[in-house]
């Protein structure tokens, strides 16, 4: 049977060749799909057209493509000065110590991010030593030791009073070798006249003897002292995992980033003055560890030397009687000065007498000692150094 095409071509009166063997694929160029019976030619071609048509929109629709970046592109170390840093960079909280987020979960939150993200604590260092000098207390020496045993090498009786220069004198002391006791030696009656006045108007003392031997203990000691030691900024590095998503280069990471103050950093054990040369923008920020190297002290404290305000005191005591039995009166003598003492009435009987109470009074022993020494630094054995980009927010 002839092609629904040749039956056209002989009607036209047309000689045909080739036509009526043509290729399907050319007779289906001449099917009319509006005709009533169509050729089973034109019925083939409307299947392969529909295969053709979902074969072009299958090559226009694109490859499925990786995420950007839904965090921050952030760069692996580069440049000759890269050296031993590590690839991964991490995020730093640097600033004022009483600001600080008190851990890395504290600082996840302030960037908004759930609890399936989670955010580590890499270290945790500090900045800034306030450390003075150690406070020392006041260095002190027990008192000195020392005895007394000499008494007044004078002792009379005046008839006048104490502030009268000039007046007449008994001798009233004891006798050779006198310790002190009772004695009745140089006794005056109640009444005994001196050019017409009482004798015994006041009696007088000479300064005790200083201390007969005396001295401040040698001592060394260490002083007491207290130290205070704070870091006034502090640093808080927290890593996390990557984000998923793609950056323009393999050399970057999609990391999660946070708002400045945090710094999206690469760190390093130790003191390095170089950073990488895509994170060298700024100067790198060294931490330490919080125990500092310290030797704050204070000079031990000694003791030695000569006492200072150290005598001698006894009590200078008068009777009416011979036996020391009828007090009449009393005052103190000392090696401090002379002594002088207003009889009322004047007159009376001095019938006998004794020195008591003879005593040491301890002295200062001064002190020395007790200043500061030392001083406490960062640690450098513990220090970090960090090398950082710009806050996103300040990135050229």
């Amino acid at each position: 049977m002839l092609s629904h095409a040749c039956a056209v071509l002989l009607v036209l009166g047309l000689v045909v060749t080739q036509g009526c063997s043509a290729p399907d694929s050319a007779a289906r160029l001449n099917c009319d799909p509006t005709a009533p019976f169509p050729d089973p030619v034109c019925l083939d071609a409307g299947t392969d057209a529909a295969d053709d048509a979902d074969a072009t929109d299958q090559a226009s629709e694109p490859e499925p493509q990786a995420l950007e970046c839904p965090g921050r592109c952030v760069p692996e170390p580069s440049s000759e000065s890269a050296g031993d840093w590590p690839r991964t960079p991490m995020l730093l909280w640097y600033g004022p110590r009483e600001l600080a987020p008190a851990n890395c979960d504290e600082a996840r939150k302030l960037g908004g991010y759930g609890e399936d993200v989670e955010f580590f604590e890499k270290y945790r260092r500090y900045a800034y030593l306030d450390a003075p000098p150690a406070a020392c207390e006041p260095c002190t020496c027990p008192a000195s030791e020392g005895t007394c045993t000499k008494l007044p090498e004078t002792i009379e009786v005046r008839a006048g009073t104490c502030a009268e220069n000039g007046a007449p004198t008994l001798p009233f002391g004891g006798p050779a070798g006198w310790d002190g006791s009772c004695t009745s030696t140089n006794a005056l009656p109640a009444g005994a006249q001196c050019g017409g006045e009482p004798c015994a108007q006041s009696v007088y003392a000479s300064p005790l003897p200083g201390p007969t031997s005396e001295a401040c203990p040698s001592i060394t000691k260490p002083a007491a002292f207290t130290k205070t030691t704070d870091w006034l900024w502090m640093g808080l590095a927290c890593e996390a995992r990557e984000r998923e998503g793609r950056c323009e280069t393999a050399t970057h990471r999609c990391m999660y980033d946070l708002p400045y103050p945090f710094l999206q950093c690469v760190a390093l054990r130790g003191i390095h003055a170089t950073c990488p040369g895509n994170y060298d923008r700024y100067d790198p920020i060294y931490l330490y560890g919080e125990v500092p190297n310290d030797t704050r002290g204070c000079t031990a404290c000694e003791c030695g030397g000569s006492p200072v305000g150290s005598g001698c005191l006894a009590t200078m005591r008068l009777y009416s009687d011979g036996a020391c039995s009828l007090e009449a009166d009393k005052y103190g003598v000392s090696s401090f000065g002379e002594q002088c003492l207003n009889l009322h009435p004047p007159g009376q009987a001095l019938g006998s007498k004794a020195i008591t109470n003879l005593s040491y009074i301890p002295g200062l022993c001064l002190a020395t000692g007790g200043e500061p020494t030392g001083a406490a630094s960062e640690d450098t054995a513990d220090a970090v150094t960090f090398c950082c980009l710009p806050p996103l927010e300040f990135a050229e």
